[in-house]
């Protein structure tokens, strides 16, 4: 208790200021002081406020937000400060950050492929290879349909019982000898040409190249054998001459067919395709459009999911041209299947051939003569027969080995000849397009070489001359459909006819063979029966025969053929680079830069200290490296995203519990898949069972800006991994070091003119506003920089405005850097150090001691520093940022991204020019700029090397570049003259600024510098960096009494010292003080103690929203004992608990807590003080900006009501009841009957009663005084506090004057007015005042009085007798 307490105010106490010699009124206006947590603005600082205009500027709109799986209003503040400032102009905000931070955990970056860098890949010396691929077979079904990558095969074998195609192009891993690193680049990697538009794959290829090659699938002939495919830089003059060298074809002109679309000559970059016009012969153009195709098909990036190679890996390229070699086809055929164990072509006729010879079973071979191969078929069973020619006078006999002509005979012969033994055929298998050349012999003639006096064109014309009958059969002389071409050489398909080649005629056949002596004789191999009589021939030979039984049989069916054709292929190929590891370099600026960051979830506790993850990654796991893990797909499905960054990609992700959990994701905001909309971005907004990790940062602009420029490629397909801080970083890599408390967000320095190779630094801004929310606070544009007048403007903008439209908080015009002028920028804005009054609401000035001292009073602001990034894992680069540079003019070209448009029309984004008004450079979000918000949070700290008792972390090395106007300031680098301090950061050896379009060190003279016109010259930059302080990862506060020093949540999470023995934490909280720690009631403790001082903030009323005497009285006790002890002048309203605080729903009547269990917690609290006030229950509001609703503590109301009551009457009016208690809400959660009123009144709790006719209305007026008297009321209270202000601040006057009667009565002249004022407005009954006249007291220099007063009591109960009379009584004499 307090109330004989004396408030002691000294001179100059800000009071004191208060003219209230001659009191007319008698009452001040209500002032609240509030303590909680805001959207935004300072920190622990008691900031005025006027209007809720001005708070919701200063600290945010309302919010209905919660804390997690809670029903206390994280930001009530809001509401009551809107509720409040309907009725007084005068609150007081202290707002609450966080002092612990938290360990951020392991993280999972993602980084890009850095696009192939052209300065690493010349063609000249990597693609010009003349060498020719081992010929490629492949095999096509010729049955009518289309031909694709699923019906071309690579091999064929006739050998079994039924023809055998295999390896569809659509599935093989190799072809030939083909550079080719996997399969899937074959199959599974689509092809592009120079506009973007798929090729298919590299099979698919091959099958359109067959296509082009043939004129038909049914009636074969090659048509385009003069044709040269390729896909990337060839040296195509070498292939030119190879091609005809391997056909043999060197009269016909090769055809190149370019696939990819590339373009002889590169044109620049304004037109689209390429940023200069090289020779493509000797240097590969990888940024234009022309070689888009070849880049983004053929060039691998060599990097697997091997951390430790991915990183290091670059580009293996490629270059493949393809022709046709060589050609073959045939047809298999057989009657019926065969049943027995026949042997393949034999027959039941041994000696001359007759018509019908054929016999289930027989078929066909192919045999490649000299590197063409050809093959006849037999359409029929019974169709084929052979017969010399008429140049053995007509008696050769079929088989007798007498003449190089032979005949090709079909079904329905008929008999020629004397003796009848020779056969004429009605259909000729092969037909010469001009009717002639009907015979084998002729068919050779047309094919032979120029050597041999043949046509030249081989694969023109002669080819496309013949074609071959199949098994439908037919009566013309050309035979039916489908029908394909052969050549050069036929075999016949029927039983005991073998080919013989020349020099093995004797050796292997015998004499009686041919007249079917022996069923034995055959191939029987040297040193068998030779032929006897007779000379080797010069050519093949056709014999009858049982003697040749290797002659395949193919099970196909009665009367069915497979028509097939073989092509050979051939070639040149050039690598460019390593096909596993090393490889190409790419551009190494954006080589693995991080594109996002991903994060484990968990969840800090009461037992646990700090976060535990459901991913921790710690290496514990006797059966793996990790308990659980995250890892990235870019295979099958995902592979477009090794060369787009916007694909969808894989992530799985296996929690310690060995859950594993697959998404589909990708940084293209526009789609389903988009990173944060399928992860989420905070610790709570996904349940972590389901959605194990979350998306901390993300950089789609800055990705889609080097994407577009073709300065990256696509995605790595491995993960960046980081422990966390508080276990296994014994290396100290971790990220997750956020272990510190909150930060104020400041902007990089900004910096003078270029003076020879260096910059002065001139100041910074620093936020007035700290935490997170003060990084999208506002942004700052310096413009009309004036050499003439060394005079600049300061614009404070709205950070969400744009370029085109600025929204200007504060303009701060005709700044200069000179101290001594009214005009310098410090004394215009104000300083950090107070040297400067503060001007601003948003910022302030951190001037650098030269600024200060007028060393540079005649420079300009002309850019700023880069911002600070954190260090990544090892070979992974921080995100760049891309300022604004340069205005550009119309026509100009601000990207090429990757392929033309449709039509092969340019897809450059070409500027309409910019308008110099509406544009600023640097940060900027016009054309030439990409710039993604998350660059500018908090980034955390190296982990220090005491992670138990370090609080602040060490400053990461890693710096970007900043923003300079002048175009030759690229020679400032970091690590040298005024930057060498700057030698350890990444950026040390490297230029500290991107520049800008020309020089910028005096008044510009010609109308073409760009800079010429004052509006022209301007920039912008934002403040960054800062950061709550607050445990993302705890779902509500760390502020109850568990927290405070030697507790059980205070050691929990405390490393085990001398002084906490029994500390089990890894470090996330510590010891800051003699009593203080870094938990959030030590936060919370911080804020309240700003309103310790009565003389610094003058108040008469305190809340403290977010903290409940049952759940947080520790804190609520340090309120009551400062509001006492400390000030004595205010009523802090305390929060009533009528529900559950910590359950994720409000609806669950068991959780709702009754008046008598809201007595019972205020008596276990044990308070008893009459300067604090508590209501009962909770009102339900509505939050206008998400047209929400949400259950607050009735507080709002409460203080809305006493500031109106101080309007219409007086302090010591009870604010309760019709006139002075309205409550505007839409109910109470509660509807509280008369008992319950009666049961919390008695408790000492206010109740908040609902009436039919008015809702919810205050009921009550009561403070936590257990002891019945006047000053249980808080009208009462009020009174006295209201009293002893104004008497305190009248009796300030007289301090130092003359201690005698004079000043005494002064005294009296002062107050008695003031009590008698208040005795007029009914506060008080009477009064006295008597001062003592002690000369000890003078000695003592002091002057002690006694103030009686009777104070007029609330009418708070009212009885009414009403008495029945008779008729005829008279009320006279009632």
């Amino acid at each position: 208790m307090a109330e004989n307490s004396k408030v002691f105010v000294s001179p100059g106490v800000y009071t004191a200021e208060k003219d209230l010699t001659f009191v007319a009124q008698s009452v001040g206006v209500t002032t609240l002081g509030v303590v909680g947590e805001a959207l935004k603005g300072p920190a622990f600082e008691p900031i005025f406020v006027n209007s809720f205009d001005e708070f919701r500027n200063r600290f945010g709109e309302t919010s209905p937000e919660k804390y997690h799986e809670s029903q206390i209003p994280k930001y009530e503040l809001s509401f009551i400060a809107r509720s409040y400032l309907e009725q007084s102009n005068q609150l007081f905000v202290t707002r609450v950050l966080g002092l612990s931070g938290y360990d951020a955990g392991p993280s999972w970056t993602i980084t890009a492929i850095g696009g192939l860098d052209p300065a690493n890949a010349a063609t000249a010396s990597t693609a010009q290879t003349v060498t020719a691929y081992e010929e490629t077979a492949v095999y096509i079904p010729l049955t009518g349909g289309t031909i694709n990558s699923s019906n071309v095969f690579t091999t064929f074998d006739g050998s079994g019982t039924h023809p055998v195609f295999g390896g569809a192009l659509s599935g093989i891993t190799a072809l030939g000898n083909l550079l080719y690193n996997v399969g899937y680049e074959l199959t599974g990697q689509t092809l592009f040409n120079n506009a973007g538009v798929s090729l298919g794959t590299f099979a698919d290829e091959v099958a359109a190249f067959v296509n082009a090659n043939i004129n038909s699938t049914t009636a074969f002939s090659i048509t385009g054998a003069n044709q040269f495919w390729y896909w990337g830089h060839l040296y195509t003059g070498d292939t030119a001459l190879q091609m005809p060298v391997i056909t043999g074809n060197s009269g016909q002109a090769v055809a190149l067919n370019n696939r990819f679309g590339i373009d002889d000559d590169l044109s620049p970059a304004f037109d689209g395709k390429g940023a200069t016009r090289p020779n493509p012969v000797l240097v590969g153009d990888f940024s234009g459009d022309t070689n888009d195709g070849w880049y983004q098909s053929f060039f691998d990036y060599t990097g697997g999911t091997d951390a430790s190679v991915c990183y290091t890996a670059g580009y293996s390229g490629l270059s493949i041209g393809m022709f046709v070699n060589s050609a073959a086809t045939a047809t298999t055929h057989i009657s019926s299947v065969i049943v027995d164990s026949g042997v393949s072509g034999s027959t039941d006729h041994t000696n001359t051939i007759q018509p019908n010879l054929i016999e289930d079973g027989s078929s066909t071979i192919i045999v490649d003569i000299g590197g063409f191969t050809a093959s006849t078929t037999a359409s029929s069973y019974n169709e084929w027969s052979f017969v010399s020619g008429a140049t053995n006078a007509g008696n050769n006999v079929p088989g007798e080995t007498a003449t190089t002509s032979f005949f090709s005979y079909s079904a329905g012969t008929s008999v020629f000849g004397a003796d009848g033994q020779l056969f004429i055929p009605n259909n000729y298998p092969f037909v010469g397009a001009n009717g002639t050349g009907s015979t084998l012999s002729a068919a050779v003639t047309t094919f032979a070489g120029e050597a041999d006096g043949g046509v030249a064109n081989h694969f023109s014309g002669g080819v496309t001359d013949y074609q071959l009958i199949s098994c439908g059969g037919g009566d013309t002389g050309l035979g039916s459909s489908p029908s394909y071409t052969a050549v050069q050489v036929t075999l016949s398909g029927f039983s005991s006819v073998g080919l013989i080649q020349e020099g093995i005629l004797a050796e292997n056949l015998t004499q009686a063979g041919f007249n079917g002596a022996s069923s034995s004789v055959g191939f029987a191999g040297k040193g068998g029966s030779g032929i006897t009589g007779g000379t080797i021939p010069s050519t093949s030979w056709f014999f009858s025969g049982n003697g040749l039984s290797s002659f395949t049989t193919f099970y196909t069916g009665s009367c069915s053929a497979v028509t097939y054709l073989a092509m050979y292929l051939s070639g040149s190929s050039g690598m460019l680079g390593a096909t596993t590891g090393g490889g190409i370099d790419p551009i190494d600026e954006y080589h693995n830069m991080t594109v996002a960051t991903l994060r484990a979830r968990g969840e800090s506790t009461l037992s646990t200290g700090g976060p535990e993850y459901v991913i921790s990654a710690d290496t514990t796991d006797s059966n793996s490296a990790q308990k659980g893990g995250l890892s990235i797909d870019c295979s099958g499905e995902f592979e477009d995203v090794i060369n787009n960054p916007f694909g969808v990609f894989g992530l799985s992700a296996k929690t310690d519990l060995g859950v594993v959990s697959t998404f589909k994701v990708s940084l293209d905001p526009s789609k389903q898949t988009y990173l944060p909309r399928v992860l989420g971005s905070k610790v709570f907004d996904r349940e972590a069972e389901d959605i194990p990790v979350f998306v901390e940062e993300l950089y789609p602009n800055i990705t889609k800006y080097l994407h577009n420029r073709q300065q990256i490629r696509g995605l790595q397909c491995c993960l960046g991994y980081l422990p966390a801080a508080r276990f296994n970083n014994n290396n100290r890599t971790s990220i997750g070091w956020y272990m510190n408390e909150f930060e104020t967000p400041k902007t990089p320095f900004v910096v003078s003119e270029l003076k020879g190779s260096s910059v002065d630094r001139l100041f910074r801004f620093v936020s007035v506003s700290d935490g997170t929310a003060a990084n999208r606070e506002y942004k700052i544009s310096i413009i009309n920089l004036s050499w003439e007048r060394l005079e600049f403007d300061i614009l404070i903008r709205d950070f969400n405005d744009t370029d085109a439209n600025p929204v200007v908080l504060e303009k701060y015009t005709r700044c200069s850097l000179d101290p001594t002028l009214p005009s310098f920028i410090g004394r215009k804005i104000g300083t950090t150090d107070g040297e400067y009054e503060l001007k601003s609401r948003f910022t302030m000035l951190e001037l650098t001691e030269d600024t200060q001292n007028g060393d540079l009073k005649d420079s300009l602001p002309c850019g700023f520093e880069g911002y600070r990034q954190r260090t990544y894992k090892t070979n992974i680069k921080i995100p760049v940022a891309h300022w604004k540079t340069k205005y550009f003019k119309p026509g100009e070209t601000v990207y090429d991204p990757y392929f033309d448009a449709s039509g092969n029309k340019s897809n450059a984004s070409i500027s309409a020019g910019d308008n110099i008004r509406r544009n600023y450079l640097g940060f900027s979000d016009g054309e030439g700029a990409a710039i993604d918000f998350d660059f500018f949070d908090f980034k955390g700290k190296k982990t220090p090397s005491a992670v138990c008792t370090d609080t602040t972390g060490e400053d990461f090395p890693d710096l970007g570049q900043g923003f300079h106007m002048d175009s030759g300031a690229t020679v400032v680098i970091a690590g040298s003259g005024n930057y060498l301090t700057l030698t350890s950061t990444t950026l040390s050896g490297k230029s500290m600024f991107l520049v800008g379009d020309a020089s910028f060190q005096k008044e510009p003279q010609k109308t073409s510098d760009p800079y010429f016109k004052l509006q022209s010259r301007k920039f912008t930059f934002v403040p960054a960096g800062g950061f709550d302080g607050f445990d993302e990862y705890r779902k509500t506060r760390s502020n109850t009494d568990q927290y405070r020093l030697g507790l059980t949540g205070f050691l929990n999470g405390a490393c085990a010292d001398s002084e906490f023995p029994d500390g089990v934490g890894k470090g996330t909280f510590k010891k800051t003080g003699t009593d203080l720690a870094n938990t959030d009631y030590y936060a919370y403790r911080k804020a309240i103690d700003t309103f310790e001082n009565p003389e610094a903030v003058d108040i008469n009323l305190f809340t403290t929203p977010g903290i409940d005497y049952v759940n947080n009285l520790g804190l609520v006790n340090h309120t009551v004992e400062m509001i006492e002890n400390d000030r004595a002048d205010s009523l802090y309203i305390t929060t009533t608990p009528d529900y559950n605080m910590f359950v994720s729903t409000s609806t669950n009547a068991t959780d709702k807590i009754t008046p008598t269990e809201a007595v019972n917690n205020l008596e276990d609290s044990f308070i008893d003080s009459n300067y604090t006030a508590t209501y009962y229950p909770w009102v339900q509001v509505r939050d206008n900006n998400t047209n929400r609703q949400l259950f607050i503590p009735p507080t709002a109301e409460v203080v809305r009501n006493m500031a109106l009551t101080d309007n219409i009457a007086f302090p010591w009016f009870a604010s309760a009841g019709y006139t002075r208690g309205i409550v505007n809400a839409i109910k109470a959660r509660t509807k509280l009957t008369l008992d319950d009123r009666d049961t919390l009144y008695v408790g000492r709790i206010n109740p908040i009663a609902t009436f039919s006719d008015v809702g919810p209305i205050i009921f009550g007026n009561k403070t936590l005084q257990i002891r019945e008297s006047a000053l249980d009321r808080i009208n009462v209270r009020r009174l006295l506090l209201q009293t002893r202000k104004l008497i305190s601040a009248v009796a300030v006057r007289l301090l130092f004057e003359q201690n005698d009667d004079v000043v005494r009565q002064q005294f009296l002249d002062l107050v008695n007015p003031i009590l008698d004022s208040i005795r007029r407005d009914r506060g008080l009954t009477d009064f006295r005042v008597v001062l003592s006249n002690d000369p000890e007291e003078i000695d003592r220099n002091e002057m002690n009085g006694k103030i009686f007063i009777k104070p007029t009591r609330a009418l708070e109960f009212i009885f009414i007798e009403f008495l029945i009379t008779p008729t005829g009584a008279s009320f006279e004499d009632i």
